[in-house]
């Protein structure tokens, strides 16, 4: 026979029990509510890429990067509206003053020379990292819309799509790709595209200068309107791009050409002609605005560098890169391993970029420009992108 002792024991415990079960589903009631009402993650999350836009095997996550804002065609008009329009959008790392102040051309960070050299581009990679692009959350316009800052104050226009990127399955490693889901990893690259967005900032006397914040949209070619959420092998990749500071190579440096980097793995197309093992390559990207922009809309041309940094290209750029069916730059990509059953890529690592260029120039040309002859008649880096069409017509 149960004794009384136990029995009152067994009650109090039993008490214990129900009162942990209200507490729990008391506090599902209230995240419930402070989420809006959502109830939890549906299992949709988990559908295919024809349907939803994600790889096999991928789950929702947290927006990664940037905050929404309303947005129209980046053609614009002579809008008057002032920067507090673009609240919501990414501010400069560098803030002054008060939180949310536009920061000069001079409080921006720069670097004085352009790092051709091995030793120094790697290292100012290397330093870098917290200047890697960051992709924007989704549901944002891919082409926001450009603040314009009353005559004679300074502000943010925001940022504006300046270079495309597409990824690629190296065709070497497309046979490694899981049977099951090669098809669908090969459309998801296919079918979407990347839009590298530095900030632009509008100068006390209208010109216009560049900061270090590179935001880059992912977006679907079916609608190049609006952000998605990308996969975290998109993010990786991304993160390859990195902003080294304003090129700054005279006191009088007005801050329009910005200095990036990004590395990759250099392999040979031919498996067979390799010479020893791929090697890693670092190459620079200008993002840079044409001069005597006071009172329009900043003009932003991009070149890149290719051969590890020997030639210099200047890219195919206008307003409508977005929508173009071929991407400013290609790049390959193969994957390091498979997660999820060996569905899912994992590790991606890119390989062989090539840019669609308008024109070429070779570095040892800017070089003798830049470093030759008598000072006064040298030209600044930035006066060499200034003046490329002209130097490489007369090349």
């Amino acid at each position: 026979m149960v004794s009384n002792g136990l029995l009152k024991l067994l009650s109090v415990l039993l008490l214990i029990g129900a009162i942990g079960v209200i507490a729990v589903d008391v506090r599902k009631e209230m995240l419930s509510k402070s989420n809006g009402g959502e109830g939890p993650a549906d299992s949709a999350n988990q559908d295919s890429l024809a349907t939803s836009d994600k790889l096999p095997g991928s789950t929702e996550g947290d927006a990664a990067g940037g905050t929404q804002s309303s947005g129209v065609d980046l053609s614009g008009t002579e809008d008057q509206a002032s920067s507090d329009t673009l609240l919501n959008e990414p501010q400069s790392r560098l803030v002054v003053g008060v939180i949310g102040a536009t920061p000069t051309a001079d409080q921006i960070h720069s670097i004085a020379e352009v790092p051709w050299l091995e030793s120094q581009v790697n290292r100012a990679f290397n330093q870098s990292k917290e200047f890697a692009c960051q992709l924007l959350a989704s549901d944002v316009p891919v082409k926001p819309m450009v603040g314009r800052p009353s005559p004679g104050k300074r502000g943010m226009l925001g940022r504006i799509p300046a270079v495309t990127v597409g990824l690629e399955v190296e065709p070497a490693s497309r046979l490694k790709l899981p049977t099951a889901s090669r098809g669908a990893i090969e459309a998801y690259l296919r079918d979407h595209r990347l839009a590298i967005e530095p900030t632009i900032y509008q100068a006390d006397d209208g010109t216009h200068y560049i900061g270090t914040d590179c935001r880059t949209a992912f977006y679907p070619l079916s609608d190049p309107t609006t952000t998605i959420k990308a996969e975290p092998m998109i993010e990786d990749a991304i993160g390859r791009f990195r902003a080294l500071g304003t090129l700054r190579e005279t006191k009088d440096a007005d801050g329009r050409t910005l200095v990036m980097a990004f590395r990759y793995i250099q392999v040979e197309q031919d498996r067979a002609v390799q010479l020893g093992p791929p090697k890693e390559v670092t190459e620079l990207l200008f993002i840079h605005l044409s001069p005597h922009n006071s009172g329009r809309l900043p003009k932003i041309e991009a070149f890149s560098t290719s051969d590890a940094r020997q030639k210099l290209h200047r890219l195919m750029t206008d307003d409508a890169i977005t929508t173009h069916p071929i991407p400013t730059i290609s790049a390959s990509v193969r994957f390091e391993k498979f997660v999820l059953m060996g569905l899912y890529p994992d590790k991606p690592i890119v390989t062989n970029v090539r840019p669609r260029a308008s024109g070429v120039m070779s570095v040892d040309t800017i070089l003798r420009l830049t470093k030759s002859g008598s000072e006064e008649n040298r030209l600044t880096f930035q006066q060499v992108l200034d003046q490329f069409a002209t130097i490489t017509d007369g090349v």
